[in-house]
């Protein structure tokens, strides 16, 4: 089974807010700690938009999930754009931990460039055998 969502959120300060209450429904679907990493990397990348895209309260940020065997979340704005950092696994004092949290919990991420720009990362579920075996080695 899988779920689609989709959310036009405005841009601004409280972006990010409007983002974590929009993933309310994901509790249903995916494990306490994937919906932690799911919301948490959300939160990064809307408030990159907001800090570093300058997307105000009168633009938006559009935001898209998907769940199935993988979690793909899209993050996307009308702002300039940008280029990856070159190594995001290492924490960057200007930028911020964003992209080193989506280099560290994300199984794959990656930029779009366009217009909108978007970023986009995503999370492999464990299947129920997986799972299991991964508690049975514990």
């Amino acid at each position: 089974m899988s779920t689609e969502m989709s959310f036009e959120l405005a841009g601004g300060p409280y972006a990010v807010t409007a983002a974590r209450l929009a993933l309310a429904e994901i509790d249903e679907e995916l494990d306490e700690g994937q919906a932690f990493d799911v919301r948490l990397l959300v939160s990064e990348l809307v408030t990159n938009a907001v800090q570093h895209a300058k997307v105000g309260p009168e633009d938006s940020i559009e935001m898209r999930l998907s769940i199935g065997d993988v979690i793909r979340v899209e993050i996307a704005d009308r702002g300039p754009g940008f280029e990856p950092p070159a190594d995001a696994s290492a924490a960057d004092r200007d930028r911020g931990w964003g992209f080193f949290f989506v280099s560290q919990l994300a199984s794959r991420w990656g930029v779009e460039q366009g217009d909108p720009a978007c970023v986009w990362f995503e999370i492999d579920r464990a299947s129920p055998n997986e799972e299991a075996a991964g508690q049975n080695a514990a």
